[in-house]
């Protein structure tokens, strides 16, 4: 564990994005805590939004991620939807569903078989993922069509597909527009074989930011739950709620031509460095080599190879007089607009960022 290199939480701000999600919609607030909360930490946002924020249902990818959380918080009052790695087909596992408010998202023939076949779920809510034109997972209208007889009698609970592009501009006639098209044939085939449908949800982060899909029963949020927005040119204004901060370890001046850490990284110019507690063990990345952010008004760049604990940070050397050994570095801040110019630069996105801070490193929360 580190002390001086942590992850700031501020919960308020996580508050503060929810309740504008809200205020776009009449429908439900389905929020995602998949990847630990997309590095925020799973059981601490479940418990604020469920108990700040009144909500009844989270998202997340693995069963074992919905045990984790009512393991760590027994008194969560929510239900929680595994999205893609079930367990459905294991016995034993699958066993799990009967005893926690835990139901899974069922995505191919052999899901909707295991429960079918299992009196020990008769009991659980058939939620069904169409696959509209994604290819990753889901029921095709083909498959649909077979099984919809199948489920007369018990119904459907909850009817989602998810979109693959939404995260572009929208257009008429777009994949996004198709696949919409596509989820409204799927409901069909459904209801014309007598079988209830009682919810759906289609929209993901892009689609909530583009106001599309917003007249089903919920919208899953997720990365703007957390900050950054989804969609370029940027339309959504939340906040990222977390900051990582970390400390200078020490300082020296270079001279151009001068070897720094592993391999052979010569400084090309005059500088200056920073060397700071953070390396690919806490942030787990290395790609951030050659990128830049703005300290004290000072143009700083990761400089060499990133080290497991460590990594360089070189400055003009006028910035000398400005650093001192514990100072505090903040690699991104409250703002949006710097982890995704940092991600930009590594040529990746804010969820490799945000997912990628390690265990290593502690989580501190706030509310202001």
């Amino acid at each position: 564990m580190r002390h001086s290199t942590y992850l700031e939480i501020n919960l308020s701000l996580l508050q503060e994005n929810y309740s504008k999600i809200q205020a776009m919609t009449r429908a439900r607030v389905l929020p995602m805590v998949k990847a630990d909360a997309y590095g925020n930490g799973i059981v601490p946002i479940s418990q604020f939004l469920v108990e700040e924020c009144q909500v009844e249902r989270l998202g997340c990818a693995t069963l074992g991620e919905a045990l984790f959380l009512f393991n760590q918080f027994p008194a969560l009052n929510a239900e929680m939807m595994v999205f893609s790695d079930t367990e459905i087909s294991n016995p034993e596992i699958a066993e799990a569903y009967k005893h926690y408010a835990i139901t899974p998202v069922l995505h191919q023939p052999s899901d909707l078989e295991a429960v079918l076949k299992n009196p020990s779920l008769k009991n659980i809510p058939i939620v069904l993922k169409v696959n509209t034109g994604m290819n990753r997972l889901g029921f095709t209208l083909d498959e649909l069509e077979k099984i919809s007889s199948r489920l007369k009698g018990r119904g459907v609970k909850h009817l989602m597909t998810h979109f693959a592009c939404s995260y572009y501009p929208l257009k008429n006639g777009d994949k996004t527009h198709r696949q919409m098209d596509e989820f409204k044939k799927a409901r069909k085939i459904l209801e014309n074989a007598g079988v209830e449908v009682e919810e759906t949800s289609v929209a993901n982060s892009g689609a909530i930011e583009q106001h599309f899909g917003l007249d089903e029963t919920f919208v899953r949020p997720g990365l703007m739950l957390y900050g950054p927005p989804s969609v370029e040119p940027k339309i959504w204004d939340g906040h990222q709620i977390s900051r990582f901060v970390t400390k200078i370890i020490k300082t020296f001046d270079v001279k151009k031509g001068t070897p720094v850490g592993y391999g052979i990284n010569v400084a090309g110019e005059d500088g200056f460095i920073a060397v700071i507690p953070m390396g690919y063990a806490d942030l787990s990345v290395t790609t951030i080599s050659g990128a830049e952010i703005v300290i004290k008004g000072h143009k700083a760049k990761f400089f060499a190879r990133v080290n497991m604990d460590m990594c360089f940070l070189f400055f003009h050397p006028s910035s000398a007089k400005d650093f001192k050994v514990g100072d505090q570095i903040e690699i991104w801040g409250h703002s949006n607009q710097t982890i995704s110019d940092l991600s930009s630069q590594m040529k990746t996105i804010p969820y490799h960022l945000m997912c990628g801070v390690t265990n290593r490193i502690p989580r501190i929360y706030k509310v202001k």
